[in-house]
Protein backbone atom coordinates (compact mmCIF):
# COMPACT_ATOMS: atom_id res chain seq x y z
CA UNK A 1 0.00 0.00 0.00
CA UNK A 2 1.44 3.43 -1.03
CA UNK A 3 2.44 5.41 2.10
CA UNK A 4 -1.11 8.14 2.86
CA UNK A 5 -1.02 10.61 4.34
CA UNK A 6 -1.77 11.70 8.25
CA UNK A 7 -5.25 13.26 6.91
CA UNK A 8 -6.43 10.25 4.88
CA UNK A 9 -5.85 7.92 7.23
CA UNK A 10 -7.51 10.10 10.47
CA UNK A 11 -10.60 10.62 8.25
CA UNK A 12 -11.39 7.23 7.24
CA UNK A 13 -10.34 6.06 10.98
CA UNK A 14 -12.80 8.35 12.68
CA UNK A 15 -15.64 7.89 10.12
CA UNK A 16 -15.62 4.13 10.88
CA UNK A 17 -15.59 5.13 14.34
CA UNK A 18 -18.52 7.57 14.58
CA UNK A 19 -20.50 4.30 13.92
CA UNK A 20 -20.65 4.15 17.76
CA UNK A 21 -22.19 8.06 17.96
CA UNK A 22 -24.20 7.41 21.12
CA UNK A 23 -20.99 5.88 23.76
CA UNK A 24 -19.24 9.10 21.82
CA UNK A 25 -21.96 11.33 22.57
CA UNK A 26 -21.74 10.84 26.54
CA UNK A 27 -18.00 10.95 26.33
CA UNK A 28 -17.73 14.48 24.33
CA UNK A 29 -20.22 15.41 26.93
CA UNK A 30 -18.03 14.50 29.72
CA UNK A 31 -15.37 16.20 27.95
CA UNK A 32 -16.93 19.84 28.30
CA UNK A 33 -17.68 19.39 31.09
CA UNK A 34 -14.50 18.60 32.59
CA UNK A 35 -12.80 21.73 30.36
CA UNK A 36 -15.43 23.95 32.37
CA UNK A 37 -14.65 23.01 35.64
CA UNK A 38 -11.56 23.20 35.34
CA UNK A 39 -11.71 26.48 33.91
CA UNK A 40 -14.08 27.77 36.61
CA UNK A 41 -11.71 27.20 39.49
CA UNK A 42 -8.51 29.51 39.09
CA UNK A 43 -11.12 32.43 38.20
CA UNK A 44 -12.96 31.30 41.65
CA UNK A 45 -9.77 31.96 43.06
CA UNK A 46 -9.11 35.05 41.39
CA UNK A 47 -13.07 36.61 42.69
CA UNK A 48 -11.76 35.57 46.50
CA UNK A 49 -8.65 36.98 46.48
CA UNK A 50 -10.03 40.28 44.80
CA UNK A 51 -12.90 40.65 46.15
CA UNK A 52 -13.11 38.46 49.16
CA UNK A 53 -9.35 38.69 51.05
CA UNK A 54 -7.57 41.44 49.92
CA UNK A 55 -10.78 43.71 50.88
CA UNK A 56 -11.06 41.50 54.12
CA UNK A 57 -14.75 40.08 53.71
CA UNK A 58 -13.60 37.03 55.64
CA UNK A 59 -17.14 36.39 56.80
CA UNK A 60 -18.33 36.00 53.48
CA UNK A 61 -15.26 33.81 51.95
CA UNK A 62 -17.37 30.28 53.08
CA UNK A 63 -19.73 30.61 49.45
CA UNK A 64 -16.63 30.78 47.48
CA UNK A 65 -15.12 28.21 49.13
CA UNK A 66 -18.50 25.97 48.32
CA UNK A 67 -18.00 27.05 44.92
CA UNK A 68 -14.56 26.36 44.68
CA UNK A 69 -15.22 22.92 45.88
CA UNK A 70 -17.79 22.34 43.80
CA UNK A 71 -16.03 23.17 40.86
CA UNK A 72 -13.30 20.61 42.20
CA UNK A 73 -16.50 17.86 42.89
CA UNK A 74 -17.48 18.60 39.24
CA UNK A 75 -14.62 18.03 37.40
CA UNK A 76 -13.73 14.70 39.31
CA UNK A 77 -17.18 13.84 38.10
CA UNK A 78 -16.77 14.43 34.50
CA UNK A 79 -13.39 13.30 34.16
CA UNK A 80 -14.34 9.65 35.75
CA UNK A 81 -17.42 9.75 33.54
CA UNK A 82 -15.24 10.50 30.50
CA UNK A 83 -12.38 8.12 31.59
CA UNK A 84 -14.99 5.01 31.89
CA UNK A 85 -16.82 5.59 28.81
CA UNK A 86 -13.66 6.36 26.72
CA UNK A 87 -12.97 3.27 27.40
CA UNK A 88 -16.17 1.71 26.63
CA UNK A 89 -16.11 3.59 23.26
CA UNK A 90 -12.52 2.70 22.85
CA UNK A 91 -13.69 -1.27 22.91
CA UNK A 92 -15.98 -1.12 20.69
CA UNK A 93 -13.97 0.18 18.21
CA UNK A 94 -11.51 -2.23 18.37
CA UNK A 95 -14.09 -4.83 18.05
CA UNK A 96 -15.60 -3.52 15.23
CA UNK A 97 -11.90 -3.47 13.70
CA UNK A 98 -10.76 -6.35 14.55
CA UNK A 99 -13.89 -8.04 13.25
CA UNK A 100 -13.15 -6.25 9.62
CA UNK A 101 -9.76 -7.71 9.73
CA UNK A 102 -11.08 -10.96 10.59
CA UNK A 103 -13.85 -11.45 8.22
CA UNK A 104 -11.25 -9.79 6.02
CA UNK A 105 -8.61 -12.73 6.04
CA UNK A 106 -11.84 -15.03 6.09
CA UNK A 107 -12.75 -14.00 2.40
CA UNK A 108 -9.16 -13.86 1.26
CA UNK A 109 -8.58 -15.79 -2.17
CA UNK A 110 -5.53 -18.47 -1.60
CA UNK A 111 -3.42 -15.55 -3.11
CA UNK A 112 -3.39 -13.38 -0.72
CA UNK A 113 -1.65 -15.47 2.04
CA UNK A 114 1.40 -16.34 -0.49
CA UNK A 115 2.71 -12.98 0.59
CA UNK A 116 1.81 -12.83 4.43
CA UNK A 117 3.00 -14.77 6.98
CA UNK A 118 1.09 -15.74 10.31
CA UNK A 119 2.84 -14.26 12.73
CA UNK A 120 2.04 -10.88 10.73
CA UNK A 121 -1.68 -11.26 10.29
CA UNK A 122 -2.43 -12.62 14.25
CA UNK A 123 -0.02 -9.01 14.88
CA UNK A 124 -1.82 -6.94 13.24
CA UNK A 125 -5.00 -8.35 14.20
CA UNK A 126 -3.96 -8.17 18.15
CA UNK A 127 -1.15 -5.84 18.53
CA UNK A 128 -1.75 -3.03 15.71
CA UNK A 129 -5.33 -2.59 16.34
CA UNK A 130 -4.06 -2.32 20.56
CA UNK A 131 -1.98 0.65 19.19
CA UNK A 132 -4.45 2.36 17.28
CA UNK A 133 -7.45 1.81 20.58
CA UNK A 134 -4.67 3.11 22.70
CA UNK A 135 -3.42 6.11 20.65
CA UNK A 136 -6.46 6.90 18.14
CA UNK A 137 -9.20 6.62 20.74
CA UNK A 138 -8.46 7.19 24.23
CA UNK A 139 -5.66 9.70 22.67
CA UNK A 140 -7.84 11.46 20.01
CA UNK A 141 -10.64 11.83 22.87
CA UNK A 142 -7.94 12.87 24.94
CA UNK A 143 -6.67 14.89 23.04
CA UNK A 144 -10.26 16.29 22.42
CA UNK A 145 -10.25 17.30 25.42
CA UNK A 146 -6.97 18.64 25.58
CA UNK A 147 -7.59 20.97 22.75
CA UNK A 148 -10.87 22.50 24.84
CA UNK A 149 -9.04 22.77 27.62
CA UNK A 150 -6.48 25.27 25.82
CA UNK A 151 -8.96 27.74 23.96
CA UNK A 152 -11.04 27.92 27.06
CA UNK A 153 -7.81 28.66 28.87
CA UNK A 154 -6.57 30.81 26.30
CA UNK A 155 -10.41 32.81 26.28
CA UNK A 156 -10.14 33.54 30.29
CA UNK A 157 -6.41 34.68 30.08
CA UNK A 158 -7.97 36.96 27.44
CA UNK A 159 -10.61 38.05 29.46
CA UNK A 160 -8.21 38.76 32.24
CA UNK A 161 -5.39 40.30 30.82
CA UNK A 162 -4.84 40.87 27.06
CA UNK A 163 -0.81 41.27 27.12
CA UNK A 164 0.12 39.28 29.73
CA UNK A 165 -2.08 36.52 27.88
CA UNK A 166 -0.20 36.88 24.45
CA UNK A 167 3.26 37.17 26.24
CA UNK A 168 2.45 33.66 27.67
CA UNK A 169 1.80 32.37 24.65
CA UNK A 170 5.04 33.50 23.06
CA UNK A 171 6.66 29.78 23.93
CA UNK A 172 3.82 27.96 21.65
CA UNK A 173 5.24 28.46 18.33
CA UNK A 174 8.26 26.84 19.59
CA UNK A 175 6.49 23.70 20.64
CA UNK A 176 4.79 23.65 16.85
CA UNK A 177 8.03 23.62 15.56
CA UNK A 178 9.63 21.05 17.80
CA UNK A 179 6.73 18.83 17.15
CA UNK A 180 6.87 19.17 12.98
CA UNK A 181 10.21 18.61 12.80
CA UNK A 182 10.59 15.17 15.21
CA UNK A 183 7.13 14.30 13.98
CA UNK A 184 8.25 12.70 10.74
CA UNK A 185 11.25 11.14 12.18
CA UNK A 186 8.92 9.39 14.91
CA UNK A 187 6.29 7.90 12.73
CA UNK A 188 9.14 6.00 10.19
CA UNK A 189 10.39 4.67 13.40
CA UNK A 190 7.44 3.58 14.74
CA UNK A 191 6.20 2.40 11.40
CA UNK A 192 9.42 -0.03 11.66
CA UNK A 193 9.21 -1.10 15.18
CA UNK A 194 5.55 -2.22 14.48
CA UNK A 195 7.08 -4.61 11.68
CA UNK A 196 10.30 -5.84 13.73
CA UNK A 197 7.29 -7.27 16.27
CA UNK A 198 5.28 -8.58 13.05
CA UNK A 199 8.74 -10.54 12.51
CA UNK A 200 9.14 -11.93 15.81
CA UNK A 201 5.36 -12.88 16.03
CA UNK A 202 5.81 -14.62 12.75
CA UNK A 203 8.85 -16.39 13.57
CA UNK A 204 7.70 -17.75 17.13
CA UNK A 205 4.59 -19.13 15.22
CA UNK A 206 6.74 -21.07 12.99
CA UNK A 207 8.94 -22.33 15.69
CA UNK A 208 5.72 -23.59 17.75
CA UNK A 209 4.33 -24.75 14.58
CA UNK A 210 7.09 -26.53 12.99
CA UNK A 211 9.00 -28.12 16.46
CA UNK A 212 8.40 -31.47 15.04
CA UNK A 213 11.00 -30.56 11.78
CA UNK A 214 12.80 -28.48 13.54
CA UNK A 215 13.54 -31.45 16.19
CA UNK A 216 14.21 -33.79 12.98
CA UNK A 217 16.70 -31.98 11.20
CA UNK A 218 18.75 -30.33 14.30
CA UNK A 219 17.65 -26.77 13.46
CA UNK A 220 16.92 -25.35 17.21
CA UNK A 221 20.34 -23.32 16.98
CA UNK A 222 19.54 -21.97 13.59
CA UNK A 223 16.09 -21.49 14.49
CA UNK A 224 17.54 -19.42 17.78
CA UNK A 225 19.91 -17.21 16.17
CA UNK A 226 17.11 -16.33 13.82
CA UNK A 227 15.14 -15.19 16.52
CA UNK A 228 18.16 -13.22 17.92
CA UNK A 229 18.28 -11.60 15.32
CA UNK A 230 15.00 -10.21 14.76
CA UNK A 231 15.11 -9.45 18.78
CA UNK A 232 18.17 -7.30 18.09
CA UNK A 233 16.90 -5.46 15.10
CA UNK A 234 13.73 -4.75 17.30
CA UNK A 235 15.72 -3.73 20.26
CA UNK A 236 18.07 -1.04 17.76
CA UNK A 237 14.60 -0.02 15.94
CA UNK A 238 12.97 0.74 20.05
CA UNK A 239 16.58 2.77 20.29
CA UNK A 240 16.14 4.64 17.88
CA UNK A 241 12.70 5.56 19.01
CA UNK A 242 14.21 6.38 22.45
CA UNK A 243 16.56 8.58 20.80
CA UNK A 244 13.81 10.64 19.48
CA UNK A 245 11.93 10.23 22.33
CA UNK A 246 15.21 11.39 24.48
CA UNK A 247 15.32 14.97 22.44
CA UNK A 248 12.12 15.54 21.95
CA UNK A 249 10.45 15.80 25.60
CA UNK A 250 13.27 17.60 26.99
CA UNK A 251 13.01 20.69 24.12
CA UNK A 252 8.95 20.22 25.08
CA UNK A 253 9.06 20.73 29.01
CA UNK A 254 11.98 23.73 28.02
CA UNK A 255 9.37 25.36 26.08
CA UNK A 256 6.35 24.56 27.88
CA UNK A 257 7.95 25.87 31.31
CA UNK A 258 8.70 28.92 29.48
CA UNK A 259 5.02 30.64 30.19
CA UNK A 260 5.36 29.64 33.53
CA UNK A 261 8.17 31.75 34.22
CA UNK A 262 6.73 34.61 31.93
CA UNK A 263 3.85 34.68 33.78
CA UNK A 264 5.53 35.04 37.27
CA UNK A 265 8.08 37.82 35.97
CA UNK A 266 5.92 39.80 33.73
CA UNK A 267 3.02 39.48 35.69
CA UNK A 268 4.48 40.19 38.72
CA UNK A 269 5.85 43.55 37.01
CA UNK A 270 2.65 44.56 36.35
CA UNK A 271 1.11 43.30 39.78
CA UNK A 272 3.52 45.89 41.15
CA UNK A 273 3.07 48.42 38.63
CA UNK A 274 -0.75 48.42 39.75
CA UNK A 275 -1.84 47.57 35.88
CA UNK A 276 -3.67 43.98 37.38
CA UNK A 277 -4.71 42.28 40.02
CA UNK A 278 -3.12 39.85 42.71
CA UNK A 279 -5.82 38.07 41.70
CA UNK A 280 -5.13 38.06 38.22
CA UNK A 281 -1.80 37.32 38.86
CA UNK A 282 -2.80 34.15 41.01
CA UNK A 283 -4.91 33.03 38.50
CA UNK A 284 -2.45 33.68 35.17
CA UNK A 285 -0.29 31.56 37.13
CA UNK A 286 -2.76 28.34 37.61
CA UNK A 287 -3.87 28.93 34.26
CA UNK A 288 -0.77 29.04 33.23
CA UNK A 289 0.11 25.85 34.97
CA UNK A 290 -3.12 23.94 33.78
CA UNK A 291 -2.09 25.58 30.08
CA UNK A 292 0.81 23.72 30.27
CA UNK A 293 -0.73 20.23 31.03
CA UNK A 294 -2.85 19.90 27.69
CA UNK A 295 0.03 21.25 25.58
CA UNK A 296 2.14 18.17 26.80
CA UNK A 297 -1.46 16.01 26.37
CA UNK A 298 -1.70 17.27 22.52
CA UNK A 299 1.91 17.06 21.49
CA UNK A 300 2.19 13.54 23.64
CA UNK A 301 -1.10 12.66 21.62
CA UNK A 302 0.98 13.98 18.19
CA UNK A 303 4.21 11.74 19.13
CA UNK A 304 1.91 8.51 20.13
CA UNK A 305 -0.10 9.35 16.78
CA UNK A 306 3.27 8.51 14.87
CA UNK A 307 2.92 4.79 16.39
CA UNK A 308 -1.09 4.81 15.64
CA UNK A 309 -0.72 5.77 12.03
CA UNK A 310 2.05 3.40 11.34
CA UNK A 311 0.01 0.96 13.07
CA UNK A 312 -3.41 1.99 10.99
CA UNK A 313 -1.10 1.42 7.51
CA UNK A 314 -0.93 -2.06 8.28
CA UNK A 315 -4.22 -2.96 9.14
CA UNK A 316 -5.76 -0.55 6.01
CA UNK A 317 -3.19 -2.54 3.81
CA UNK A 318 -5.12 -6.12 5.03
CA UNK A 319 -8.73 -3.97 4.62
CA UNK A 320 -7.92 -2.79 1.02
CA UNK A 321 -5.75 -5.87 -0.75
CA UNK A 322 -7.97 -6.70 -3.36
CA UNK A 323 -7.76 -10.61 -3.31
CA UNK A 324 -10.92 -11.18 -2.35
CA UNK A 325 -13.01 -13.95 -3.14
CA UNK A 326 -16.40 -13.70 -5.10
CA UNK A 327 -19.15 -14.93 -3.49
CA UNK A 328 -21.51 -13.45 -6.08
CA UNK A 329 -23.39 -15.98 -8.50
CA UNK A 330 -25.61 -18.54 -9.29
CA UNK A 331 -27.34 -20.49 -6.21
CA UNK A 332 -26.71 -24.43 -7.07
CA UNK A 333 -28.71 -26.94 -4.47
CA UNK A 334 -27.97 -30.33 -6.27
CA UNK A 335 -25.63 -31.00 -9.11
CA UNK A 336 -25.63 -33.93 -11.40
CA UNK A 337 -22.16 -34.07 -10.85
CA UNK A 338 -20.78 -33.61 -14.53
CA UNK A 339 -17.70 -31.49 -14.68
CA UNK A 340 -15.81 -30.52 -18.22
CA UNK A 341 -12.78 -28.63 -18.28
CA UNK A 342 -12.08 -27.13 -22.47
CA UNK A 343 -8.96 -25.53 -23.01
CA UNK A 344 -7.98 -24.75 -19.63
CA UNK A 345 -4.34 -22.73 -18.98
CA UNK A 346 -3.91 -21.70 -15.36
CA UNK A 347 -0.68 -19.97 -13.72
CA UNK A 348 -0.08 -19.05 -9.74
CA UNK A 349 2.78 -16.69 -10.96
CA UNK A 350 2.53 -14.96 -14.36
CA UNK A 351 4.09 -16.44 -17.48
CA UNK A 352 4.92 -20.24 -15.49
CA UNK A 353 1.39 -21.94 -16.87
CA UNK A 354 0.99 -25.30 -14.07
CA UNK A 355 -1.88 -26.35 -16.23
CA UNK A 356 -1.69 -26.07 -20.36
CA UNK A 357 -4.64 -26.65 -22.59
CA UNK A 358 -6.55 -28.86 -20.30
CA UNK A 359 -9.34 -30.66 -21.77
CA UNK A 360 -11.55 -33.24 -19.25
CA UNK A 361 -14.67 -34.42 -19.32
CA UNK A 362 -15.85 -36.14 -15.83
CA UNK A 363 -18.97 -37.86 -16.39
CA UNK A 364 -21.53 -37.78 -13.51
CA UNK A 365 -21.02 -40.62 -10.64
CA UNK A 366 -18.01 -41.93 -12.13
CA UNK A 367 -14.63 -42.22 -10.73
CA UNK A 368 -12.28 -40.44 -12.10
CA UNK A 369 -8.24 -40.93 -10.68
CA UNK A 370 -5.58 -38.27 -11.63
CA UNK A 371 -2.02 -39.44 -11.62
CA UNK A 372 1.30 -37.79 -12.27
CA UNK A 373 4.64 -37.43 -10.18
CA UNK A 374 4.74 -34.53 -7.97
CA UNK A 375 4.42 -30.95 -9.82
CA UNK A 376 2.31 -32.48 -12.44
CA UNK A 377 -0.33 -30.14 -11.68
CA UNK A 378 -2.46 -32.88 -10.23
CA UNK A 379 -3.39 -31.24 -6.78
CA UNK A 380 -4.25 -27.72 -9.11
CA UNK A 381 -7.05 -29.72 -10.69
CA UNK A 382 -8.60 -30.10 -7.56
CA UNK A 383 -8.07 -26.46 -6.60
CA UNK A 384 -9.56 -25.45 -10.18
CA UNK A 385 -12.41 -27.96 -9.30
CA UNK A 386 -13.15 -26.61 -5.77
CA UNK A 387 -13.09 -22.90 -7.00
CA UNK A 388 -10.02 -22.07 -4.91
CA UNK A 389 -8.99 -20.54 -8.02
CA UNK A 390 -10.56 -19.77 -11.35
CA UNK A 391 -8.31 -20.57 -14.90
CA UNK A 392 -6.03 -17.70 -16.25
CA UNK A 393 -7.88 -19.14 -19.50
CA UNK A 394 -10.60 -21.42 -20.61
CA UNK A 395 -13.67 -22.73 -18.25
CA UNK A 396 -14.39 -25.34 -15.82
CA UNK A 397 -18.54 -26.46 -16.24
CA UNK A 398 -20.21 -28.23 -14.14
CA UNK A 399 -23.64 -29.69 -15.15
CA UNK A 400 -23.19 -27.31 -18.26
CA UNK A 401 -22.71 -23.98 -16.70
CA UNK A 402 -19.61 -21.90 -16.29
CA UNK A 403 -18.32 -22.12 -12.97
CA UNK A 404 -17.39 -18.61 -12.63
CA UNK A 405 -21.36 -18.12 -13.11
CA UNK A 406 -21.60 -20.13 -10.12
CA UNK A 407 -21.69 -18.92 -6.19
CA UNK A 408 -18.57 -20.57 -4.70
CA UNK A 409 -19.98 -21.18 -1.74
CA UNK A 410 -22.63 -23.19 -2.63
CA UNK A 411 -20.64 -25.00 -4.96
CA UNK A 412 -18.38 -25.59 -2.50
CA UNK A 413 -21.48 -27.23 -0.47
CA UNK A 414 -21.98 -29.61 -3.14
CA UNK A 415 -18.25 -30.67 -2.84
CA UNK A 416 -16.92 -33.04 -0.14
CA UNK A 417 -13.16 -32.37 -0.28
CA UNK A 418 -10.63 -34.39 2.19
CA UNK A 419 -7.09 -33.09 1.32
CA UNK A 420 -3.65 -34.92 2.27
CA UNK A 421 -3.07 -32.70 5.38
CA UNK A 422 -6.41 -32.75 7.49
CA UNK A 423 -6.84 -29.82 9.95
CA UNK A 424 -9.06 -30.37 12.97
CA UNK A 425 -10.15 -27.69 15.06
CA UNK A 426 -9.75 -27.73 19.00
CA UNK A 427 -12.62 -29.49 20.22
CA UNK A 428 -13.85 -32.68 20.41
CA UNK A 429 -14.35 -35.31 17.27
CA UNK A 430 -17.93 -34.71 17.58
CA UNK A 431 -17.86 -31.09 17.01
CA UNK A 432 -15.21 -31.62 14.00
CA UNK A 433 -17.44 -33.47 12.03
CA UNK A 434 -20.45 -31.64 12.73
CA UNK A 435 -18.35 -28.49 11.54
CA UNK A 436 -19.30 -29.77 7.81
CA UNK A 437 -23.13 -29.52 8.68
CA UNK A 438 -24.35 -27.38 11.40
CA UNK A 439 -28.08 -28.73 11.12
CA UNK A 440 -26.90 -32.06 12.09
CA UNK A 441 -27.64 -33.46 14.85
CA UNK A 442 -25.36 -36.21 16.74
CA UNK A 443 -27.54 -38.82 15.74
CA UNK A 444 -26.34 -37.86 12.17
CA UNK A 445 -23.14 -38.03 12.53
CA UNK A 446 -22.77 -41.78 14.20
CA UNK A 447 -24.80 -42.61 11.60
CA UNK A 448 -22.60 -41.35 9.13
CA UNK A 449 -19.57 -43.26 10.77
CA UNK A 450 -21.21 -46.44 10.86
CA UNK A 451 -22.24 -46.10 7.38
CA UNK A 452 -18.41 -45.31 6.69
CA UNK A 453 -17.57 -48.05 8.95
CA UNK A 454 -15.36 -46.21 11.50
CA UNK A 455 -18.16 -45.80 14.51
CA UNK A 456 -15.76 -48.79 16.61
CA UNK A 457 -12.68 -47.27 15.85
CA UNK A 458 -14.26 -43.68 17.51
CA UNK A 459 -15.88 -45.58 20.67
CA UNK A 460 -12.54 -47.11 21.07
CA UNK A 461 -11.05 -43.88 21.69
CA UNK A 462 -10.53 -42.57 25.39
CA UNK A 463 -14.13 -40.72 25.26
CA UNK A 464 -15.36 -41.79 22.24
CA UNK A 465 -16.84 -38.71 20.42
CA UNK A 466 -15.92 -36.82 23.24
CA UNK A 467 -12.29 -37.70 22.91
CA UNK A 468 -10.80 -34.32 22.47
CA UNK A 469 -8.33 -34.15 18.64
CA UNK A 470 -5.77 -30.95 20.43
CA UNK A 471 -4.84 -28.08 18.59
CA UNK A 472 -4.79 -28.73 14.77
CA UNK A 473 -5.72 -32.20 15.91
CA UNK A 474 -2.28 -33.36 17.54
CA UNK A 475 -3.93 -35.74 19.37
CA UNK A 476 -4.87 -37.84 17.06
CA UNK A 477 -2.63 -40.13 14.14
CA UNK A 478 -2.51 -39.00 10.67
CA UNK A 479 -4.93 -41.87 9.82
CA UNK A 480 -7.15 -41.10 12.32
CA UNK A 481 -7.64 -37.20 11.30
CA UNK A 482 -8.11 -38.84 7.81
CA UNK A 483 -10.81 -40.49 9.22
CA UNK A 484 -12.65 -38.06 10.64
CA UNK A 485 -12.21 -35.62 7.43
CA UNK A 486 -13.84 -38.29 5.32
CA UNK A 487 -16.97 -38.42 8.29
CA UNK A 488 -17.11 -34.24 7.82
CA UNK A 489 -17.11 -34.98 3.90
CA UNK A 490 -20.11 -37.54 4.25
CA UNK A 491 -21.62 -35.79 6.64
CA UNK A 492 -22.25 -33.04 4.21
CA UNK A 493 -24.04 -35.45 1.58
CA UNK A 494 -21.98 -34.22 -1.07
CA UNK A 495 -22.50 -34.43 -4.78
CA UNK A 496 -19.05 -34.46 -5.82
CA UNK A 497 -15.85 -36.02 -3.58
CA UNK A 498 -12.47 -35.03 -4.26
CA UNK A 499 -9.66 -37.46 -2.22
CA UNK A 500 -5.96 -35.02 -2.79
CA UNK A 501 -3.53 -38.01 -1.69
CA UNK A 502 -5.75 -39.31 0.63
CA UNK A 503 -3.62 -42.77 1.21
CA UNK A 504 -0.44 -40.60 0.89
CA UNK A 505 0.57 -40.36 4.51
CA UNK A 506 -2.03 -43.00 6.46
CA UNK A 507 -0.53 -45.05 8.60
CA UNK A 508 -0.54 -48.52 8.24
CA UNK A 509 -2.93 -49.34 11.52
CA UNK A 510 -5.39 -47.10 10.01
CA UNK A 511 -4.77 -47.45 6.52
CA UNK A 512 -7.47 -50.55 5.80
CA UNK A 513 -10.27 -48.14 7.69
CA UNK A 514 -9.35 -44.92 5.63
CA UNK A 515 -9.52 -47.09 2.03
CA UNK A 516 -13.06 -48.83 3.43
CA UNK A 517 -14.78 -45.68 4.15
CA UNK A 518 -13.02 -43.53 1.08
CA UNK A 519 -14.92 -46.65 -1.08
CA UNK A 520 -18.10 -45.93 0.65
CA UNK A 521 -18.01 -42.08 0.36
CA UNK A 522 -17.53 -42.80 -3.27
CA UNK A 523 -20.48 -44.46 -3.88
CA UNK A 524 -22.99 -43.27 -5.97
CA UNK A 525 -21.01 -39.37 -6.34
CA UNK A 526 -19.07 -37.91 -8.71
CA UNK A 527 -15.55 -38.67 -7.31
CA UNK A 528 -11.76 -37.24 -8.28
CA UNK A 529 -8.98 -39.29 -6.62
CA UNK A 530 -5.42 -37.04 -6.64
CA UNK A 531 -3.44 -40.61 -6.37
CA UNK A 532 -0.27 -41.17 -5.12
CA UNK A 533 -0.27 -44.58 -4.29
CA UNK A 534 -1.12 -45.79 -7.34
CA UNK A 535 -3.15 -49.48 -5.89
CA UNK A 536 -5.56 -46.68 -5.40
CA UNK A 537 -7.07 -46.24 -9.09
CA UNK A 538 -7.75 -50.20 -9.20
CA UNK A 539 -11.12 -48.63 -7.60
CA UNK A 540 -11.07 -45.58 -10.51
CA UNK A 541 -14.01 -46.11 -13.92
CA UNK A 542 -11.03 -43.75 -15.43
CA UNK A 543 -7.43 -42.76 -14.67
CA UNK A 544 -6.12 -39.06 -15.88
CA UNK A 545 -1.99 -39.15 -16.51
CA UNK A 546 -0.67 -35.42 -16.12
CA UNK A 547 2.63 -34.51 -16.73
CA UNK A 548 3.93 -31.10 -17.01
CA UNK A 549 0.57 -29.57 -17.12
CA UNK A 550 -0.97 -31.77 -19.85
CA UNK A 551 -3.14 -34.53 -19.61
CA UNK A 552 -0.56 -37.05 -21.75
CA UNK A 553 -2.85 -40.25 -20.89
CA UNK A 554 -6.36 -41.46 -20.18
CA UNK A 555 -8.33 -44.06 -19.86
CA UNK A 556 -9.46 -47.54 -17.62
CA UNK A 557 -6.85 -48.70 -15.54
CA UNK A 558 -6.63 -52.15 -17.43
CA UNK A 559 -6.54 -49.94 -20.83
CA UNK A 560 -3.33 -47.99 -19.84
CA UNK A 561 -1.38 -50.99 -18.11
CA UNK A 562 -2.09 -52.89 -21.26
CA UNK A 563 -0.44 -49.37 -23.86
CA UNK A 564 2.37 -49.98 -21.19
CA UNK A 565 2.81 -46.65 -21.49
CA UNK A 566 3.54 -43.45 -18.93
CA UNK A 567 0.50 -45.12 -16.57
CA UNK A 568 2.81 -48.64 -16.92
CA UNK A 569 5.82 -47.37 -16.57
CA UNK A 570 4.54 -45.30 -13.16
CA UNK A 571 2.83 -47.89 -11.60
CA UNK A 572 5.75 -50.89 -11.89
CA UNK A 573 8.37 -48.53 -10.69
CA UNK A 574 6.22 -47.84 -7.87
CA UNK A 575 4.75 -51.69 -7.26
CA UNK A 576 7.40 -53.36 -8.94
CA UNK A 577 5.48 -55.52 -10.68
CA UNK A 578 2.53 -55.68 -12.36
CA UNK A 579 -0.36 -57.79 -10.96
CA UNK A 580 -1.40 -60.59 -13.18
Amino acid sequence: MADKSSLSLLKRFIKEALSERRTLAIVVVSIVGSALANLASPYILRVAIDHYIIPGRYKELGFIAMLYLLSLVAQWFFTTLQTFYTEVFGQKVLRNLRSQLHEKILQSNLDFFKTKSTGDLVSRIINDTNVVNDVLVSGLLGGLGSILSLAGIIVAMLLLDVKLTLVTLTSVPLMVIIALYFGGKMRRAYRETRQKIAKISSVVEESVAGIETIRAFGKEKDVEKEFSKVSTETIKAYLRVAIYMGIFWPLMNIASLLSVIVVIAYGGYLAYKGAVSIGVVVAFIQYAQRFRGPINNVVSMYDSLQSALAALERIYEILDDENVEDYEGISVEKLKGEIEFRNVWFEYEKGRPVLKDVNLYIPPASKVAIVGKTGAGKTTIANLIMRFYDPTKGEILYDGIDGKKISRKSLRKRIGYVPQETYLFPGTIMENILMANPEAKEEDVIRVCKELGIHDFIMKLPKGYETSAGEAGKLLSVGERQLISLARAMLKDPDIVILDEALSSVDPKTEQLVQNAMIKLMEGRTSIIIAHRLSITRFADKVIVVDDGRIVEEGSPGELLSRKGYFYKLYTSQMQEVPG
